[in-house]
């Protein structure tokens, strides 16, 4: 009878949501897919035309974002660097005939006459109101609403989702429980402030995850030996310059990220084999470096004609934070210091309190690993590589004034740090009693999903949710842009409804892996 069960059990349609790790990562695509932002920012202008014609020019979209500029060859490009844009040029391209044809479709209206374009938006931002005028005025809001649709679902969240099964599975090697590594990658998803930056396309949660991975390979979280004193394999090595590297090619902050992760590696390796066998083992990371690097370099080269100078350094003088320092470059300061922390417009523990647990003192003793033992989930090494990291960010974030213009877009510079401060909290967050895990619980993702629904500071969120109700972030941009009378305007009920069958899906497919885990269990 048991071979039967398991038979009968392999045969039904989508038994592999037996896995944790298939649910934890369908119910993270479908919960972030849900809650995409309309933004359209500059990483989409690039990929709008490398998906269209192959071209880093983006000349027609001039005027539709203040960091696009005409260079001296007569072009205009964006001045950031495009890593992540080349990433969402895929989806953009595989769903291109579907976007044309939006386009098209609200361009014969507009030239028929007699459709005339709802150019109101009910915002007191004059910036948005003049974009969406823009874009009504142009055609383009079908096309670029179902653009950052296309980005959403089909870029951002699958790649947030998948973080959360890394942070199970790292969270499983360091021998913590199932039920417990479940409960903490959910909280990381949907209680940090990963949800928020999910919702629209930025290449800042892209560094996050090429400095997540990059530290998990140089770290081998299942601790199989001394790492320090036997080495790492050739091909992890390469493979954490790689992605080390790759930071720096989705942004200059990456020059500070790239070097700490290789001491971190280097300075241990040092101390056990000795400056030789070091240097020669340091070649693979090099090498695995180098094409990310060159990637940035040839970007470069293309738009500006440049290959080691930014965008930064032909822009116009958009804002009043360039003519600061070096195009917006200064010593650090103290305020920067605060506001990066705790500013109520981006302050990353205001965004993502849950992480403060991460800087508490540890506990004394260990944690009582699932099988026995005791190990703390981040130990000392580690706890000093986040530290040393932490500092470094926020002091380059503390002298570099763009930070200030964070508050158009929430936090973002130090997003970086998430997962090795989440790492940390882990260890604080297990000790609470159950009662104080679950408050805890509740108290962030409430947070985290009300920042994330009305993206303004925090105590203007809160007042919104209590005047508004439940809201997802596109539908209430598309309320807030809609004519009084129609549907979407005037359906309170909307935002409710769609979340509760959110809520409704994951649960189903929670449940329906969850019973087919027990069925394995039992068979």
């Amino acid at each position: 009878m048991g071979g039967l069960g398991t038979d009968r059990l392999s045969i039904l349609p989508m038994r592999w949501l037996a896995s944790r790790r298939w649910r934890i990562f369908f119910v993270g695509w479908i919960v972030f897919t849900a809650h995409f932002a309309t933004n359209v920012v500059r990483e989409h202008y690039p990929a709008f035309t490398l998906a269209e014609r192959g071209s880093l020019q983006v000349d027609e979209y001039l005027g539709f974002h203040a960091d696009i500029f005409r260079h001296t060859d007569g072009h205009s490009y964006v001045g950031n660097n495009v890593a992540v844009s080349f990433l969402a040029a895929a989806p953009l391209f595989v769903f291109d005939p579907l976007l044309d044809r939006l386009e098209a479709y609200r361009k014969n209206q507009l030239e028929g006459g007699g459709y005339e374009p709802w150019t109101r938006y009910d915002t007191e931002k004059p910036n948005r109101k003049a974009f969406f005028a823009l874009v009504k005025e142009r055609g383009l809001d079908l096309r670029f609403g179902a653009a950052t649709v296309v980005t959403s679902a089909f870029l951002m969240a699958p790649f947030s989702a998948l973080s959360m099964v890394l942070m199970y599975s790292v969270l499983r090697l360091r021998r913590v429980g199932r039920s417990h590594a479940t409960w903490l990658a959910l909280l990381y998803g949907f209680g940090t402030p990963i949800l928020f930056r999910t919702a629209s396309l930025n290449h800042n949660l892209f560094m996050m995850h090429a400095f997540f991975l990059a530290f998990l390979l140089l770290w081998s979280p299942d601790r199989r030996g001394d790492v320090a004193k036997e080495g790492l394999p050739t091909a992890r090595r390469a493979a954490a310059g790689f992605f080390a590297a790759a930071t720096f090619a989705i942004d200059y902050l990456g020059v500070f990220t790239l070097g700490l992760l290789f001491l971190y590696w280097l300075l241990p390796r040092l101390r056990s084999a000795g400056w030789g066998p070091a240097a020669r083992e340091s070649l693979p990371f090099v090498a695995g470096g180098i094409p990310p690097v060159l990637f940035l370099w040839a970007t470069q080269w293309s738009m500006y004609g440049h290959p080691f100078l930014p965008g930064q350094a032909w822009m116009p003088n958009q804002n009043a934070y360039v003519v600061e320092g070096w195009r917006g470059i200064t010593f650090p300061t103290l305020d920067l210091f605060f506001l990066n922390l705790f500013d109520p417009w981006y302050g990353l523990f205001v965004f993502g309190p849950v992480l403060l647990f991460g800087f508490l003192p540890v506990p004394a003793g260990g944690r009582v690993a699932a099988g026995g033992g005791s190990a703390w989930i981040l130990p000392s090494r580690e706890r000093v590589f986040l530290w040393a990291t932490f500092l470094m960010v926020l002091t380059f974030c503390a002298a570099n004034q763009y930070s200030r213009l964070q508050y158009n877009s929430g936090v973002r510079y130090l997003i970086p740090l998430v997962p090795l401060a989440f790492l940390a909290a882990a260890d604080v967050l297990l000790r609470l009693p159950r009662w104080a895990q679950g408050v805890t619980t509740v108290a962030v993702v409430a947070h985290s999903w009300v920042l994330t629904v009305f993206r303004e500071p925090v105590f203007l969120s809160w007042r919104l949710f209590f005047e508004e109700g439940v809201q997802l972030p596109w539908l209430r941009v598309l309320r807030m842009t809609s004519p009084p009378g129609s549907l979407v305007h005037d359906a309170w009920w909307l935002g409710a409804t769609l979340l509760t069958l959110t809520v409704g899906a994951c649960l189903l497919i929670w449940g329906l892996g969850a019973r087919w885990e027990r069925g394995e269990g039992a068979a």
